[in-house]
């Protein structure tokens, strides 16, 4: 079987499988907001992550012979990849359990499917050894403020959540990352808040919120500005991020 030699990356999840597994030296260009791992950084950029800003032709100039694109994002390269004949994988990763599977058959694309099997067992050794009384809190995850966006059931995030013992206050919502009013996340009252370390806000800002004052997770000092790489990317270090929310004391 002939695997892959030259990839090109579109997603800093996608980078940070493909080195996971051992494929490392096998990519030739990385999207932006590569920062993981650090080797990583020294490849080439291809474009931004997202869709609208990349570029078939740049694409091309690393002649590579697989793209890991990302669904929703990406997906208008298809036939373009297929009319080069190029070989691509489209992530759909929207559950801990997807991501998992995505790892093994990365593993599998790229030549290095029993790295790949123990890459899933350390993450999965690791969300297990989280000790966490499922839902026993409530949770209200921030991924940005202006206007509020959480997340909805069906997504990573909320899995990552409910790992680690939260009861996602938008677990009902279906859409994947929604709108949300302020109203309404007053309303649910968090017992936890976790704001995302890129928004740049910090504890005290959420605080003086106002109305805010009020939400159990304000008045028990429960707020955490978080790393937001480990759980806004679907890949191996989303095991981390279980592990850092299952670290918090539930009170």
């Amino acid at each position: 079987m002939t695997y892959p030699s030259r990839i090109v990356a579109l997603s800093p999840a996608a980078v940070e499988i493909l080195f996971s597994v051992g494929a490392g030296d096998q990519v030739v260009a990385v999207s932006d907001f590569t920062d993981y791992p650090e080797e990583a950084t020294k490849l080439p950029v291809v474009g931004g992550f997202d869709g609208k800003t990349l570029s078939m032709e740049s694409i091309l100039s690393f002649k590579p012979d697989f793209v890991y694109l990302t669904n929703g994002m990406h997906n208008f390269m298809i036939s373009q990849l297929e009319e080069y004949g190029i070989e691509y994988y489209v992530s759909i990763a929207d559950s801990i359990e997807e991501v998992e599977t995505e790892i093994l058959e990365i593993g599998e694309i790229t030549g290095h499917a029993e790295n790949a099997k123990t890459v899933v067992e350390k993450m999965k050794n690791k969300i297990d050894s989280v000790y966490s009384d499922k839902n026993s809190v409530s949770a209200y995850y921030e991924v940005w403020n202006a206007p509020y966006m959480s997340c909805g059931n069906g997504t990573f995030i909320n899995d990552i959540l409910s790992a680690a013992g939260y009861k996602n206050i938008f677990d009902d919502v279906e859409e994947a990352y929604p709108i949300v009013s302020e109203e309404t996340i007053i309303a649910r009252n968090p017992d936890y808040i976790f704001i995302a370390q890129s928004s740049g806000l910090t504890v005290g800002d959420v605080c003086a919120r106002p109305g805010w004052e009020k939400i159990n997770a304000v008045v028990n000092k429960n707020i955490y500005v978080i790393d937001d790489n480990l759980t806004t990317r679907p890949g191996p270090r989303i095991a981390d991020a279980v592990e850092m929310l299952g670290s918090y004391e539930k009170k």
